[in-house]
């Protein structure tokens, strides 16, 4: 039995095999992108070797919140890191507590931080921690970032398998 009549319908199916393949790549690097972490900066929350599944698309056009985990750009270099204030937020950090618009942070973060930050973000300015204040590199440093700078927003960590967590 014959699947194809002709060759010319069977080089229509492989064309239209290869169009959706391609379609499905550019659809899934868009939307899902896996990385591997490397350094320490926001443990415990993503600690150096697990594995997450980031979205460029949300991090570029999705709504970013305050407690969010993002992929940020700066100086060429990549970096996990938690959004701690977005647009309009007003930061203070005192005695290594930070507090977003007079509440202080929702998530745990770990070490001691002697900088006093007080800081009312723009409309296109983020302000970025790692978790492990001790070893973080973040806008305590480098100052806020810009939503051009956002690369994704971490969706998932699947490894290792006994940690798995969605963001």
């Amino acid at each position: 039995m014959k699947i194809f009549r002709t060759k010319n319908a069977k080089i229509n199916f492989w064309l239209d095999v290869t169009l959706i393949v391609a379609i499905l790549a550019v659809i899934l690097y868009a939307f899902f992108w896996p990385i591997r972490v490397t350094g320490n900066s926001m443990s415990p929350a993503v600690n150096h070797g697990d594995h997450l599944v980031l979205s460029r698309f949300l991090g570029r056009f999705g709504s970013l919140s305050s407690g969010d985990v993002v992929l940020v750009r700066i100086d060429g270099n990549t970096a996990v890191k938690r959004l701690a204030a977005v647009p309009g937020d007003h930061i203070r950090m005192v005695a290594g507590v930070l507090y977003v618009n007079s509440t202080a942070a929702a998530w745990a973060m770990h070490g001691n931080c002697d900088k006093i930050i007080d800081k009312t973000l723009g409309s296109d300015e983020f302000f970025l921690l790692g978790d492990n204040l001790e070893n973080s590199t973040d806008s305590r440093h480098f100052g806020s970032v810009n939503q051009r700078q956002i690369v994704a927003k971490i969706l998932l960590r699947y490894f290792p398998l006994t940690d798995i967590k969605f963001y």
